[in-house]
């Protein structure tokens, strides 16, 4: 219990490298002018991108605690001593990516009403990165749980873990063309992931990597933006949401516009066939 304890007391800690975070990478949008820069519609993005680290934490820390209860030690024991700090941290971050690409797949095969959200943004930023809560179930689901399995031998790691990943969640959506050169067959940049992003029928489904763009080479999802592709962004479906109110039903909106309509009955189908006097007969 103790341990849980000071797990959650390092939430605020959390909260504050994320909002630094944001900072730096809204700075550097603010000094690259790609696209018009919006304050208003950047605030619930910032509230959604604290929110994600601190579900990290809170998440994890009781699923660590229930396995133990349970009797349930760790699938996998990563041998931290063996392959050293960076070695585990890496480690953790190639884990911790596939898991996501696969989860993220999942959300556009079968929550895209929900995930939709996400990709109605038709500015993207670091601050506009807003996503619907359901999509946090998947999250659970896929990420969580697994990793909850695994001893990385260290507690700081996931920590260390959490703020990078967090970081790149933040850059890869920012409207900046700075690259990693290239790293950019290792590594996903912003022009990458906006291809995934983008309204472009040929970019659907396309570039799922959050970390690492090679698990799309791998899966065969890669689409490498061509120099100075910049495609616009967002969903034909429906505009972003604008209020709370608006984020929390766009996915219920989505989904009976989905539906198909009920098919209508022509009523003169149902009267019986008279005979056309003028038609020659067969």
């Amino acid at each position: 219990m103790a341990l849980i304890v000071e797990q959650l007391r390092g939430i605020p800690g959390v909260i504050f490298s994320t909002g630094y975070l944001i900072l730096l990478c809204t700075i550097a949008e603010m000094v690259s002018q790609q696209e018009p820069f919006r304050w208003r519609v950047r605030w619930p993005g910032v509230m959604f991108g604290l929110m994600v680290p601190v579900f990290a934490v809170v998440v994890s820390t009781p699923l660590n605690w229930l396995w133990g209860h349970l009797g349930i030690g760790p699938l996998i024991r990563l041998p931290t001593q063996q392959v050293g700090s960076v070695g585990a941290v890496l480690a953790m971050l190639l884990v911790t990516d596939f898991l996501m690409y696969w989860e993220h797949r999942f959300e556009h095969r079968f929550l895209w009403p929900v995930h939709a959200v996400h990709h109605s943004v038709e500015h993207l930023s670091a601050a506009t990165s807003i996503s619907h809560p359901l999509q946090f179930v998947p999250m659970f689901l896929f990420v969580a749980i697994p990793l909850s399995l695994i001893d990385f031998g260290s507690y700081a790691m996931p920590s260390m873990v959490v703020i990078v990943t967090s970081f790149l969640l933040l850059f890869i959506h920012s409207p900046v063309r700075t690259g990693f050169g290239p790293l950019r067959h290792l590594l996903v940049e912003p022009a990458f992931h906006r291809i995934h992003h983008s309204l472009e029928e040929r970019h659907f489904d396309r570039n799922f990597s959050i970390l690492f763009s090679f698990w799309d080479r791998l899966f065969g999802t890669c689409v490498m933006p061509r120099p100075g592709e910049w495609p616009k962004t967002g969903i034909h479906e429906a505009p972003s949401p604008r209020s709370l109110a608006e984020l929390l039903a766009f996915p219920f909106r989505l989904w009976r516009r989905e539906q198909p309509p009920a098919p209508i009955v022509d009523s003169t189908a149902l009267q019986p066939a008279v005979p056309d006097a003028n038609r020659q007969a067969a």
